[in-house]
């Protein structure tokens, strides 16, 4: 179309719809001739724009949210099994002693929570899998921050840790595939970017909220309150269970064919893809 080989393009529309199994004469009419439009192209402002604004925010806080909780709960774990720590002492060097074999029993919980993710999440939901992820995630650092001042049970520190971990990888694996299947085709790489440059920002904070002099308590109750904020904001995010992702224009998403009795021309109205509503027919026409 963009070379101006109309008839070609229309033949190649024709012998696809063939190979399909469609009748080419029902979709396009001997008498139906293309036309090409010019498609706006995308910026970073078009992910504040009506249209996006909402789920970009959501977005970026869910971002945030999960990198500051992700990394969070590792290094509070890894701070947890410090055994200078644990058991009050100091060793002579300076050098920290670690728990390695909880701490890698903990790290191994990410294979459990990617295989549970990859089972679940098309029966879920990906708005019900972040919020699950991210509330569980959240209570039991939560409650290993508390258990951890109270006792030096190693089996039951590193079971605490060890779920923590897996509803952590569950989150944000969801968290990634639902932010590409959210934006349309010429946002999809500017917006996916931009979200991972929060979550990157929220991820450079996140030892100033673990590490230092800070208690466990204090740690705990800072990382319930940042998993609450990212359950809140993926709760708001569009749910794209079952949609495919579009190949669509900025203003307009999956297309649905009208053509008119006599096959004189063909409109088009278009699925806005995230709340089912079908908009009226744009000025992009086959006439």
């Amino acid at each position: 179309l963009s070379m101006g080989r109309h008839e070609e393009a229309k033949e190649i529309l024709r012998s696809a719809a063939s190979a399909n199994g469609i009748d080419p004469d029902s979709l396009f009419h001997a008498n139906v001739t293309l036309k090409d439009e010019q498609v706006e192209s995308s910026n970073f402002l078009d992910l504040l724009s009506s249209k996006w604004k909402r789920s970009t925010l959501f977005l970026w806080g869910t971002w945030i949210g999960y990198a500051v909780g992700y990394y969070g709960t590792i290094l509070a774990v890894t701070r947890i099994f410090d055994e200078d720590a644990l058991n009050d002492a100091q060793n002579d060097n300076g050098t920290p002693h670690f728990n390695y074999q909880a701490i890698f029993i903990s790290a191994s919980a990410e294979i459990l929570g990617l295989i549970v993710v990859i089972r679940t999440v098309d029966s879920l939901g990906r708005v019900p899998s972040q919020v699950m992820s991210y509330l569980f995630g959240g209570t039991l650092l939560f409650t290993l921050s508390i258990v951890s001042t109270v006792t030096s049970n190693s089996a039951i520190l590193t079971a605490l840790s060890f779920f923590a971990r897996a509803f952590e990888m569950m989150g944000s694996c969801v968290t990634w595939v639902s932010t590409a299947e959210i934006y349309t085709t010429e946002v999809r790489t500017t917006g996916h970017a931009s979200a991972n440059a929060m979550g990157r920002t929220g991820a450079f904070f996140s030892p100033y909220l673990v590490g230092g002099n800070m208690s466990m308590l204090a740690v705990g109750s800072i990382m319930l309150a940042i998993h609450l904020f990212t359950a809140f904001c993926a709760c708001h995010l569009p749910e794209t269970k079952g949609r495919e992702i579009g190949h669509t224009s900025l203003d307009d998403d999956d297309i649905i064919a009208d053509d008119d009795k006599d096959g004189n021309e063909m409109s088009f109205r278009y699925d806005d893809g995230i709340d089912g509503n079908v908009k009226p027919p744009s000025s992009r026409r086959i006439v």
